[in-house]
């Protein structure tokens, strides 16, 4: 099969099947599957999607694992020599999927493609592209984030343009590099960074991300977590596991440093322990990554104008 479309889906409600129905109107003739990962949905959202569309492939967690798990769950059950990935709340404009697999296989599965994605408006199920993001930046002392707005900004690679970090609302690689990448971290909780941990991940080994202006994938970006909630300490419990798999001993110790002193003792606390919990698995990822990466965290701050880290301020620090 050339290509799946997988989604990760928790409470969207009617937001899943438009999603659904968006992507197949604009689809066209491709050779394609839909796979959706229900995350323990209460709304039953993915089984209505099914009963309109039997033949979305429905899979269903039993109690909440969140997105990172779901989405590599949807990619590991996913047939096609593509993984377009897509939230559970997105609308493509007409050809925007066949041009991203048009373009994971010009490139021969050698790097990660992102659409432009302008505000979805729900309501009216319209894209806004009068508030669109290109490609995505991310710093490395607290993996802050955020859209580019103006391409100008962006380096030129052939057709395409470079993007430092990965969003993860809508874009596509090959199922060969996924598994290479060791994908979405399954042992990261609840929502949050396993994209630009798979971003940042795909970089150091050599395979950019890159931008295609010419497809549309619209997304909802919501002010807060309506459908599913999220613990005050997930968000750094995924940051510490990105930072340590990435990062080499003396990154990662002042990277500790820093990121300890911006949360509370409490949080802290409670961020550590959910952290050590799993700590072997990252262990093991970590052991993986260094030993195959062409690039290190320094490579990657030279390379997209970053000030930290520097490798010869650290060496100085006693």
């Amino acid at each position: 099969m050339r290509a799946s479309i997988v989604i990760a889906a928790c409470n969207e409600g009617e937001l899943l099947w438009k999603t659904i129905q968006s992507t197949i109107e604009t689809a066209g003739n491709l050779r394609c599957e839909i796979v959706v990962v229900d995350d323990a949905s209460t709304d039953g959202c993915a089984e209505e999607a099914r009963r309109r569309s039997p033949e979305v492939r429905v899979f269903r967690n039993q109690v909440r694992r969140g997105g990172p798990a779901s989405k590599d769950l949807a990619a590991r059950k996913a047939r096609g020599k593509v993984l377009v990935f897509q939230d559970g709340h997105c609308k493509p404009e007409p050809w925007a999927i066949e041009r991203l697999i048009n373009d994971v296989e010009e490139l021969r599965g050698e790097a990660l493609f992102m659409p432009r994605v302008p505000a979805l408006d729900c309501a009216r199920w319209e894209n806004q592209m009068n508030q669109v993001g290109y490609g995505y930046s991310m710093t490395l002392e607290s993996f802050d984030n955020g859209w580019f707005q103006n391409v100008e900004k962006m380096r030129q690679r052939g057709r395409f343009l470079e993007s430092p970090a990965l969003q993860g609302c809508c874009f596509a690689l090959s199922r060969k590099l996924y598994k290479k990448l060791r994908g979405f971290d399954p042992d990261m909780i609840e929502w949050g960074t396993e994209d630009l941990d798979l971003g940042l991940k795909a970089w150091l080994m050599g395979h950019p991300i890159l931008h295609d202006p010419t497809a549309t994938i619209g997304h909802r970006f919501r002010q807060d977590f309506d459908t599913f909630s999220v613990s005050q300490e997930a968000p750094a419990v995924n940051r510490l596991r990105m930072a340590r798999k990435n990062f080499t001993d003396q990154v990662w110790e002042e990277w500790v440093r820093g990121f300890k002193a911006h949360h509370s003792a409490e949080l802290w606390e409670i961020a550590w322990r959910r952290f050590t919990e799993k700590r072997a698995s990252v262990e093991r990822e970590r052991e993986f990554l260094l030993r195959r990466r062409v690039h290190d965290e320094f490579w990657y701050a030279g390379y997209f104008g970053l000030s930290w880290p520097v490798r010869s301020a650290l060496s100085s620090t006693p």
